[in-house]
This record gives structure tokens, sequence and C-alpha cells, in this order.
């Protein structure tokens, strides 16, 4: 990967067009420069190569260095419906994102997994994916109960899950990562942050399904991976033992204890009741049409807030306990470890692009760090200071 391939990945993982770059580096290249930079038609001067990591928030030798690995992003229709530059900043976000991961195991010599690497029986019909979703519980010995924490579970199995903000029609991506001899080492799964728990549950069940499955061109790939998911998550024969083999009418109160007890929305639930055949499609389209009509197509009573991926916090932190890793690095992995030891310094751009769980641990960890402060003496000229808000930024 070029020098130039490199700058561009950075830029658009952090959401920058080249006139912010070139505004975040206060104007020492111009935007025309940064693209002969990125399409290799010209060598940016040390001094200014560094002024550029900065502006990126990456080391310079990060920025230069060969990757040691490649990516294949495995479910491509995820970003089709998605403006290009969106597509292509949610792609960089995620790699990037699995490379850093995969440094740090190195540094902390721990193995390389990839969890889909024993057979998942094969999908040569959608119905066949009810059977895949199973063989990969009995794997897993996950047996056929709820599954109360669907991040753990898979982090516990080598599924990195990357939290991502996108537009509300960006849902899911899976990823694999690759080594120099060609093996596939590793996997991600993307899902956007700022989801209900329900919808994201479903969301990562449905990208480990395009990891896992084989699917032929004969097949819908994304009915088999659908219909992998609400198997995964809520297998047959509960469904069956819960509202029986066949119903002509089904309650909300059905509805909302399913949602509680598996973690999955009502309309996923009306949706296994239909694939399973338990509600014919009458009854199914009824229930779509009142959903719509009580607007909880997107808003669903009993949703909660969506689980929280600690794989940074736990590894970073082990890194920088055994010295493998410096603060400022402990930092780049957990934000909120940079709030607490410089509490005035936060980068606006960056925290905003935070998921919602960090944004909100940083602002807590500064507010602490300034508490003792300003109840000692109020600073009336600190509380009218302009805070460096522009309201004409181009996004």
């Amino acid at each position: 990967m070029s020098l130039g391939t490199r700058i561009r990945q950075y830029r658009t993982a952090r959401g920058f067009t080249l006139d912010e770059l070139a505004g975040r580096m206060d104007g020492l290249v111009t935007k025309q420069a940064l693209s002969k930079y990125e399409k290799d038609r010209a060598m940016p001067r040390p001094t200014v190569l560094v002024a550029l990591a900065r502006a990126l928030d990456v080391k310079a030798v990060r920025l230069m260095g060969e990757p040691e690995y490649g990516f294949e992003i495995v479910a491509y229709r995820a970003l089709a419906t998605l403006p290009k530059g969106e597509a292509e900043r949610i792609e960089n976000v995620v790699t990037l994102e699995l490379e850093r991961r995969l440094t740090l195991m190195d540094r902390l010599a721990m193995e390389h997994v990839n969890p889909f690497a024993e057979a998942v029986p094969a999908v040569n019909d959608v119905r066949d994916a009810e059977y895949a979703a199973d063989a990969l519980r009995d794997t897993w010995d996950l047996g056929s109960g709820p599954i109360s924490d669907v991040v753990g579970t898979l982090e516990s199995k080598g599924v990195h899950l990357i939290d991502v903000d996108g537009e509300r029609n960006f849902d899911g991506l899976a990823v694999f990562a690759i080594d120099e001899e060609g093996n596939t080492i590793a996997c991600g799964v993307a899902s956007r942050a700022e989801t209900s728990r329900t919808r994201q549950r479903m969301n990562q069940a449905h990208e480990v399904g395009h990891l896992a499955l084989a699917v032929p061109d004969s097949v819908d790939a994304e009915k088999a991976v659908k219909r992998f998911a609400g198997a995964f998550l809520y297998p047959a024969t509960a469904v069956r033992g819960e509202f029986g083999t066949r119903r002509t009418r089904i309650t909300q109160d059905e509805l909302l204890l399913a949602k509680r007890r598996w973690g999955i929305s009502m309309q996923a639930v009306l949706y296994r009741l239909r694939d399973l055949e338990i509600l014919d499609e009458l009854g199914y389209i009824w229930w779509c049409k009142r959903i719509n009509q009580v607007g909880w197509r997107i808003n669903e009573p009993g949703d909660e807030p969506p689980e929280r991926s600690t794989w940074n916090d736990v590894y970073a932190h082990r890194a920088a306990a055994e010295g493998l890793i410096a603060a400022e690095t402990l930092a780049d992995y957990v934000p909120s470890t940079r709030a607490a030891r410089y509490p005035g310094d936060i980068d606006r751009r960056a925290l905003m692009k935070l998921p919602l769980a960090e944004r909100c641990a940083i602002i807590q960890a500064q507010a602490e760090a300034f508490a003792d402060e300003y109840n000692a003496t109020i600073d009336h000229e600190w509380l009218d200071a302009d805070l460096g808000e522009r309201d004409d930024v181009d996004d």
C-alpha cells in the first residue's frame, strides 16, 4: 500500500475533506498538494509528513508503514445504498480499527483467531440457514437458551466488534483479516453505534451469518443470512415451544415477552413466526400494518441502550500495565484516559465521532476533573469564553 493510499485511508476514515485536512494543518500545504500526495504524484517533505500525521491523529511511522494485514470486506451489499464517500469512510474506519487491534494483539503476543475456521453446514436452501445457526451454537457451546450478552459472546469467540457512526440506512458490515501468506486469521463485525439493543444484536448476528455461511449463487444470500440471524438469536425449538406450531392470533403482550426474553425486536419475533409457518402471511401482514400505524417501525416499546464492547478497554489497559504501550497510545485506544490526564485538551471534532458511551465517559471525566476548581472559584470570563464551535463547517 502506497503512502498516498494510506493518507487517503486515514483521511476518509476521519471524515475529513481535503479542505478540512488542509485547515487542520494551518495552511502548511494546500488542498491541491494533499490531492497530489494521495495520488502519489508528489511526496511530502518530512516536516509536512509529521504535520500531516498530527492532523490525522496518527503517528507518522504508522502512516508510512506498510500494513501487515490485508482485509476482505464480505458483505459489500451493506454499503451499496450509501453515498460513495460515506461507504469509503465506513470501510476505512472498520479496516483501520481491526488493523489497530491486531497490532495490539501482536504486542501482547496473543494468537489471532478465525472463529469460523470449522465448517458450518452448507446452505443450499434458505431454510438450511436454520441448521447452520444451530450448528454454530453447538460448536460454541451456547446451548438453546437466550444469549444474554451478544457482544460479550462474540468477543469471547474471537469476533472483533466495531461501533461505527453512520447513516440510518447503514446497519452493519463484515470483514476478514488476511495475513501475508493469504491465510484468514481474524474477522470483524461493524454495526451502527446509535441504535437500540435489539437492533444491534440482530445486525451483529446478521454479519456473523455473512462470515460463517458459504452460500451458492443459486441462493439469495441476504435471505439466508437473515434467516440465520433470527435462528441464531431465537432457535426454532424455542419459538415453537413458546408459541406452538400454528397460531391464528398473536397478542402484543406475547411479542413483548419474547422481545424481553430473547433480546430481539417484536418485528424480528414476527418474522421468525412467519419463517417457521407458525403465523400465516395474512397474520404477518396485519401485524406489519399495525406496527406502522402505531409508529413502532423505528422505536418499539421496551427498547434499551445497545450493548458495549470492552475489548479496547481490557487489552489496551493490559498492554499499558505491562509497559508495552505508552500512556499516549493507551489514550488512542481508550479516549477517556486522555480526558482524565488532560481534561482541557479535547478535540471536539474527534469527540463527536466517538460512540455515545465513549463521548459520555469523556465528558463525565472532564466534568469531574474541573469540579473542584469550579466550586472553589467561579471564573465568569471562562464561562463566557468561545469554545471554538463553528456553524459554517462544510461536512
